[in-house]
């Protein structure tokens, strides 16, 4: 064989292993823009429904800003954001033909990148600075905790001490304060009137409480997250000043172990208020101290990849042949960039929305506190008054 013929069968090797790469990018594509279409058409289905439907609205929003998995969430955003720019590349919509304007963009993208060193220093601020104190301040604040726990260890039938873990320690609290409210039942039994109606409509609403907190609980060792969302559809100032208008009203006519058992019921839903802000406090110290820890691990990632693109851009266009496999490719080096983004936004609606649906850890409920999605009060006879 000469070496015309070996250049020549050199030539037909290298051609036809183009051609089988160029088909194997077609055919991905192609399986890709099919997978596309098929979660595009789920999609404007689900966004049809949401639209609609008032009820979907609320789970949709609740999913959203509470109780949707936030990596799940994430995934959703990083891949509308590789998918809507791959299909945008095969419509030339965006492209990269020129290698200066990719090596621009994702230089721009690296600036942006830095912006999350300030955030991540705040972030660690903020949950730091919870930690100094000293010795005798730290056995105060156990101690407080500790005589906090006794106030539901007290009111118990059965539990002498109750659990150190979150979603045990509130299922014991509600217990106590369904006991309480069975109490509150049997002590007006010979009561009659407006008195009795007003004091079953205030148990029945106690009860419809409990009964939303305890469905949220298995009895295991629950993440806080799935403790403090059941806890924040429910006023729990509103109900102390119910109870204390009952006691006010119907004074006269209500006996002597009526009005202590709806004194009782007073002090445990400020108990309650109390323990939701305690749960507060070490979620968002939980969670902020993770959000930093995500924010430089995507972000060094996120820096990585953009580094290489433009290293891969320095000398001009790679993979010149094969621009579906270029746009893909390309495509997914975006969504990587996105990621830490996409990582900050999923978490800190969460953070935003617990910090704001609690704010309140008095006697007072601003504004949309509690809204329409998170709300499980029943409609009550009026207490204010005739």
């Amino acid at each position: 064989m000469t070496d015309e013929d070996e250049r020549h069968s050199t030539e037909s090797a290298t051609d036809g292993g183009d051609r089988r790469l160029s088909i194997r990018a077609f055919l991905w594509a192609v399986r890709f823009l099919w997978l596309v279409v098929r979660l595009g058409a789920a999609g404007v289905a689900v966004a049809a429904s949401v639209v609609t439907d008032a009820e979907h609205r609320s789970r949709a929003r609740r999913w959203l800003l509470l109780e949707g998995d936030r990596w799940r969430l994430v995934a959703l955003m990083v891949a509308g954001v590789g998918g809507g720019t791959f299909l945008l590349s095969l419509v030339d919509a965006v492209g990269v033909a020129e290698g200066s304007f990719v090596a621009t963009t994702f230089g721009a993208a690296i600036s942006g990148l830095f912006s999350f060193v300030p955030i991540v220093i705040a972030v660690n601020q903020l949950t730091v600075s919870r930690l100094f104190g000293s010795p005798e301040q730290f056995r105060q604040q156990v101690q407080d905790v500790d005589a906090f726990r006794r106030e539901f260890e007290d009111d118990h039938p059965t539990e002498s001490v109750s659990p150190t873990e979150p979603a045990k320690f509130l299922a014991l609290a509600v217990e106590v304060v369904a006991n309480q409210a069975d109490a509150l039942e049997r002590s007006v039994e010979t009561v009659d009137g407006d008195a009795r109606g007003v004091v079953d409509a205030y148990v029945a609403v106690v009860r419809e409480q409990v009964t939303h907190v305890s469905e949220h609980l298995d009895g295991s060792h629950q993440p806080l997250i799935e403790v403090l969302p059941p806890m924040m559809g429910d006023s729990y100032s509103r109900n102390v000043n119910d109870a204390r208008r009952i006691r006010d009203r119907f004074s006269g006519e209500l006996p002597v172990d009526a009005r202590d058992r709806l004194e009782d019921l007073e002090e445990s839903f400020v108990a309650l208020a109390v323990l939701r802000q305690y749960f507060k406090a070490l979620y968002l110290t939980q969670e902020l101290s993770y959000l930093s820890r995500l924010i430089g691990y995507t972000g060094v990632g996120a820096f990585v990849v953009a580094t290489l693109v433009i290293m891969a851009f320095a000398n001009g266009q790679p993979l010149g042949g094969h621009p579906i496999l270029l746009d893909g490719l390309l495509s997914a080096a975006f969504a990587a960039i996105f990621l830490p983004f996409a990582v900050l936004l999923s978490f800190i609606l969460r953070v935003a929305t617990i910090a704001k649906r609690t704010a309140a850890p008095g006697p007072f409920t601003p504004e949309r506190e509690t809204p329409d999605y998170a709300t499980h009060r029943s409609e009550t006879p009026p207490i204010h008054g005739d």
